[in-house]
Parts: structure tokens; sequence; C-alpha cells
């Protein structure tokens, strides 16, 4: 769009407003007598023809009003919807039932993913950061009875693994923490393949095995996805006559193909990265936004906060979320684990 048609500029914020709140095509009427726009009918609907000769606007039918395209949308977003923070009081309210919630990761993404997808109505999706080299933290012993024992893994990455282990020999609370005290200095800092082969005696031997299967398992395993709002999602009219759709959209999202979902280049730039329409790698998206924000720390393969939902999203409380959970959730990992 031209810099100095700022009638014009106005005029396309307001159809892309009224569009995201009423799901109806935008007439010049609505314009002028919704919005007070200081300007006839007749100079709106100019104005607006010449945004559709842009590329800018969609007339679905003849008698119809406008919708926004994806370029349309894109300006929008860009250069007409200007800087959107979450409520303060709203912010504190989440800020609040992530210290209530355990101090793990897979709790907080679990919580984002809930939160995001019931306040705005659209599919979150959440991924906790993948690392490139496992390495011990520290560990834990805890005696649950004679034989069975808790053990508790904190990785330096922010991921906490537990499992029970069966001793031969029973040993008291006392006991398991001498053992712990004496692993940790053997395995602290050390992937997988940096692991001792031994301690020589059973019990040391055993929890190293299980330490040994429990980071291979770790590092084995796919893309951890979390998935919430498919209900809320479903009422947005464009998918209200086609759930076939929404449900190929769900299985991209949900089948652990999140490259196609949100491009690595996206996560790479860091901030929140808005994918519009045709943008979208995956032809299931086309007709679908995607609103995205990294976390984590160079060692990992980056988390991701992102929302799903039709081209005809809430652009500027979208970005304002996503920004502020990836933000949150950033936070949340240097306290908890450094």
């Amino acid at each position: 769009m031209k810099p100095d048609t700022g009638r014009r500029s106005g005029i396309l914020r307001l159809v892309v407003r009224d569009y995201i709140e009423t799901a109806a095509p935008v007439g010049s009427k609505t314009i002028h007598d919704k919005y007070g726009v200081a300007a006839s009918p007749a100079t709106i609907r100019h104005e607006m023809q010449a945004l559709e000769q842009e590329g800018l606007l969609i007339q679905p039918h003849t008698s119809a009003g406008r919708v926004p395209s994806d370029r349309g949308y894109r300006v929008f977003v860009e250069s007409l919807m200007g800087p959107i923070e979450l409520p303060a009081e709203e912010q504190a309210t989440i800020r609040h039932q992530f210290y209530q919630a355990p101090p793990e990761l897979d709790a907080w993404v679990d919580l984002a993913a809930g939160l995001l997808a019931r306040s705005l109505g659209l599919l979150a999706v959440v991924v906790p950061p993948r690392s490139r080299e496992l390495r011990v933290r520290q560990l834990e012993l805890i005696n649950l009875n004679d034989l069975l024992v808790l053990l508790v893994v904190v990785l330096r990455e922010p991921r906490v693994l537990k499992q029970l282990v069966t001793l031969q020999d029973g040993l008291d609370q006392e006991a398991l923490s001498r053992l712990a005290q004496r692993l940790n200095a053997s395995v602290a800092g050390k992937r997988v393949d940096e692991l001792p082969e031994t301690l020589e005696d059973e019990s040391g031997d055993a929890v190293l095995q299980s330490l040994r299967r429990m980071l291979e398992d770790e590092s084995a395993r796919g893309e951890d996805v979390h998935v919430e709002g498919l209900g809320d999602v479903l009422t947005q009219p464009e998918f209200q006559a086609d759930h076939q759709r929404v449900l190929e959209i769900l299985s991209l999202v949900d089948g652990h193909s999140m490259l196609q979902v949100v491009p690595q280049a996206a996560l790479d730039e860091g901030g929140v990265s808005v994918v519009i329409g045709a943008e979208n790698v995956a032809t299931e998206l086309h007709e679908c936004s995607v609103v995205v924000a990294p976390y984590g720390t160079a060692s990992e393969r980056a988390g991701f906060v992102g929302l799903v939902g039709p081209t005809r999203m809430p652009y500027g409380r979208s970005v304002a979320s996503v920004r502020y959970f990836s933000g949150l959730l950033q936070e949340m990992m240097e306290q908890v684990y450094g």
C-alpha cells in the first residue's frame, strides 16, 4: 500500500477489524455508519475498490461487501495493527496460575496450551524445548520401601525424569543419599555415552543402568506436542460446516509434522512470527494463520508457543498472548532450572 493513502489505510484497518469481529463481508455503508468515517459511502466505496485492485481486499460476491485477502491481513499485521499487550490484570492472573502449578516444564506447557485455547477460541500448540545433547545435572534416590526406590534425574536442560528402580539390597534413606552423592560425582555433567560402565557395587550399577535407559529413551522420544482447543476452534464460522478440514489440521498438528505447521525460519528469527494463509508450507493451512514464538536456550532445539486458527483471527490479541506466554515459560525455566 502506498504510504500517502492515509484514509485508505484507515479503511483497510476498519474492514479487517470488522470482519474479524463479525465474520461477515464489510460494506461501505457499515464503515460509514458504524465507525463514523468522515467521508461519504460513495467515497468509501471508491477507496475499497482501490484496495481491491491493490489485492488487499476481496469481494466474495458481486452484491456483497469485501473481506481482507492474505495480503491485506499482512499489511494490517505489519503496519496497521499497532503494538498490543495483555492487560496487566490478566498477566497477573496468568502468572499466579503458573506459580500454583507443579514446578515442572510439562505442567507449565499443559497449562499454557489450556489457557491460550480457552482465552482465544483457537487451536493452541505448545512444544517444550528439545535438548540436542542430554546431560545429567544431578540425581536423587528416594526410598519407597525395602526394595523399591524412586530415581529422580534433573537434566541440565529443563527436564526432570523419574523412574522406579528395584534394588536387591534394601537401603534406608541415609544409605540411598550416600549412594546418590557417589553417583552424582560420576555422572554430573555427562551425556549417556560418557557415563561410567560400572560403580562396582550391585545397587550402584542397578541405578546406573536405569539412568542410561532413561537418557536413551528420552533422546529417542519425538516432539512432545501439547494441543488444546479443538472444541473451541470448531465453533469458528469458517469451520462449523467443514469439520473435516479441522480434523486434517489437527492431524497435521498432532502428528508431529511440526516443521510443516511452524517453519523453522520463523523460530530462528526469534520474537513473534505470523504466518498467514498461503504463506504456510502445509496446504491444509492455506486458509489458516499461525502465530508462533520460540523459547528455550541456545543448547536446545527451540520450544515454541503457537496459535492456529482461521485467517480471520484476532491478530492483536493472538500476538500479545503468544509473546507473553513464551516469555513467561522462558522466565519459569530460568528460575527453576537455572
